[in-house]
């Protein structure tokens, strides 16, 4: 029995060391298999691993690859980060003195721009241009115009490369130039005449050129013909009344009938004959249609007056003949709308047809009109308060200026305008546009 112990835990022994002996032998191959990523704790191996002692020299390379991976969910990060970060464009720190001077054109367009004399100008736009151009070192040079629709043709023809006027961009306009960034808030608003001054004459002159006067006649006469018909017939047995001589007996039926017409009716002259009252009903009831058409006729000529000399709305302007400078963007607004447009060369040759009558409102950029109502040789004239479009003025701009300098020009036009400076110039050259 006890041989037979011996040799059974001697056998337990031998197996046990066999088994410890392939386990040994098999565990580099299944490290090497879990570093390489095979295995879903490659991770936890790798970290593991460098515990052993026996192992650490054949798991050392797959752990530095697996340091790799586990570093790698970082550099998206880092990417990211680099790629989110703005990227400053170059033409806005490059200064524009080694470019070609800039040829500028410029026209009588006050506020915006105007001769200070000595051959210098001024005005909003002209002085936002030259802080522009100290700005960014731009050299330039004054090509005066006559109009505006030479400095636009100017520009579309490449004759000149900016213009330092306001103007409204437009589709048309789109096709032919390129624009700044806006500078001031404008559009297209309406002026009228002040009717209110001389109503009475207004009145007068309406009713004048009416048929009133010619119904009028009319009336007058059919009250002297009634008249004298009551008076020859109450003439012999009413002699109280229509008695007298011949013109005697006229007069007075004439003031009966003019005292009937009026519904006024003082009793003082009655006809008593048969005939005469036959004769005084039918006066009646023609009085009274005749009464009735002449206040209808007056009240009609009233309201055609009243429309016809005051512009209220937009659509108001349905009826009346309008002006614009030729080739603006109010008169381009004009236009669309379908109002009756006449083109002029200035703004004040409109406003002077508007003066005058021959036009019934002028179509014009907001800011300028605004300023010219405030000046004397325009107070008869006044300005609706709601602009019939909302749009913003820019300098107009060659196609032909590269976009770098277009850039450029926007890039300080946008410091100059955003600075605290800019509401002090345009209050000096606007006043309160309120």
């Amino acid at each position: 029995m006890p041989s037979a112990r011996l040799f059974f835990l001697a056998i337990c022994l031998l197996t046990m060391s066999g088994f410890n002996a392939w386990g040994n032998n098999f565990a580099p191959t299944f490290n090497q298999i879990t570093a390489s990523g095979l295995s879903p704790a490659s991770n936890q191996t790798s970290e593991a691993a460098p515990a052993r002692g026996s192992t650490t020299p054949t798991l050392s390379p797959p752990s530095t690859s697996t340091s790799q991976q586990t570093l790698s969910p970082q550099a998206p990060t880092s990417t990211t980060a680099s790629s989110q970060t703005p990227k400053l464009k170059l033409p806005v720190v490059q200064s524009l003195e080694n470019h070609a001077p800039f040829r500028v054109g410029v026209f009588n367009m006050p506020p915006f721009a105007f001769p200070s004399g000595g051959g210098q100008w001024s005005g909003l736009a002209v002085t936002l241009f030259e802080h522009i151009a100290k700005s960014s070192g731009l050299r330039y040079s004054l090509m005066e115009f006559q109009n505006m629709d030479e400095a636009i043709n100017a520009i579309e023809n490449h004759t000149i490369d900016f213009a330092a006027i306001a103007i409204d961009p437009t589709p048309e306009f789109e096709l032919t130039m390129n624009f700044t960034n806006a500078f001031e808030q404008s559009g297209t608003s309406i002026a009228i005449a002040k009717h209110t001054h001389l109503p009475l004459l207004n009145l007068i002159e309406s009713i004048w050129q009416s048929i009133i006067p010619r119904f009028v006649a009319v009336v007058l006469f059919t009250i002297v013909i009634f008249g004298a018909i009551v008076g020859l017939v109450e003439r012999r047995k009413n002699t109280g009344q229509f008695g007298g001589g011949f013109w005697s007996t006229i007069g007075e039926g004439v003031w009966w009938s003019s005292a009937t017409i009026s519904t006024v009716g003082y009793g003082d002259r009655v006809p008593k004959t048969k005939r005469g009252r036959f004769v005084g009903g039918l006066w009646m009831l023609l009085a009274f249609a005749l009464t009735s058409i002449m206040a209808g006729l007056l009240s009609s000529v009233l309201t055609v007056s009243r429309i016809n000399s005051q512009i209220h709305t937009s659509t108001d302007l349905m009826r009346v003949k309008c002006g614009a400078v030729l080739n603006s963007a109010a008169f381009v607004d004009g236009k669309n709308m379908k109002y009756d447009m006449t083109p002029y060369t200035t703004m004040d040759d409109a406003l002077g047809a508007l003066n005058s009558g021959k036009i019934g409102a002028v179509l014009g950029e907001s800011v300028r009109l605004r300023w010219l109502m405030n000046q004397p040789k325009w107070d008869s004239l006044i300005m609706l308060p709601t602009s019939i479009v909302t749009l913003y003025s820019v300098f107009p701009v060659s196609s032909e200026v590269d976009p770098q300098t277009l850039d450029v020009l926007n890039y300080h036009l946008l410091k100059i305008t955003d600075s605290k400076q800019w509401e002090a110039l345009r209050h000096l050259f606007l006043g309160d546009q309120s």
